[in-house]
């Protein structure tokens, strides 16, 4: 529903830039309809399609060791209207996209993992160096969201020691080499304590397995997945 505000200010769709939306946490119609949706069937150790009979998808099946952490979920497709607004708010400074992501995050994870139990929220951090060239950390700014959302405390646990690749460049094995010993974690702020682990896309899941093992070592019970997007 419109406010005064609303009037005085119309909401623009911070996708196409043209188009009035109905509020902050919504596009406007045209670009909602193109918004690229995951089926409803879905593999709950990835959060991504799961078109057959197991219970995984082949590509968790497919994982030595399985997925390192409990259960994961994601909002939206990599693909078209969503990948345009991911790169919108990560490359271009656009944080207007920010509270629909995480209004979408929400829904899958109260969809698909409602009776999972977290003690905090966290999410992927950046190098310092990339953190001070874009001037913000667009997976914290969800997590803080979706803190506010869920009424779950947000903490800093996790560091990057040091400075990777970007993770889209790369194939599979060069992802998990770039990714092998980049974190560090606070064992004081999560010892003892289940997690949710924020990112804004899961591609291979090489960047938050990395992460939650750290977690896990560090002394986390247990970490759970979100993501905006499932490439």
């Amino acid at each position: 529903m419109f406010s005064l505000f609303d009037f005085i200010s119309p909401p623009i769709c911070p996708c196409c830039r043209e188009e009035l939306c109905i509020g902050p946490n919504h596009l406007c119609e045209n670009c909602e309809e193109q918004l690229p949706l995951l089926p409803e069937k879905r593999c709950p150790a990835c959060g991504g399609p799961n078109p057959g009979y197991l219970a995984l998808c082949n590509d968790c099946i497919d994982v030595e060791g399985g997925r390192p952490w409990k259960q994961a979920a994601s909002a939206l497709s990599f693909t078209g209207i969503a990948r345009k607004l991911i790169h919108l708010y990560k490359f271009r400074n656009c944080l207007a996209v920010a509270p629909f992501l995480a209004e979408r995050m929400f829904e899958a994870w109260d969809k698909y993992c409602a009776s999972c139990q977290i003690d905090a929220i966290t999410y992927i951090p950046l190098h310092f160096t990339r953190y001070f060239t874009r001037g913000y950390n667009q997976s914290e700014i969800l997590a803080d969201m979706l803190s506010k959302r869920l009424g779950v405390p947000k903490c800093r646990a996790l560091r990057r020691k040091r400075r990777t690749s970007q993770q889209a460049r790369l194939g599979l094995k060069s992802r998990m080499a770039n990714m092998a010993g980049a974190f560090s974690a606070d064992e004081e702020a999560i010892s003892g304590k289940s997690l949710l682990l924020i990112d804004d896309v899961f591609t291979t899941g090489t960047t938050f397995s990395a992460a939650t093992k750290t977690l896990l070592k560090a002394g986390a019970t247990e970490v759970f997945v979100l993501s905006a997007a499932r490439a």
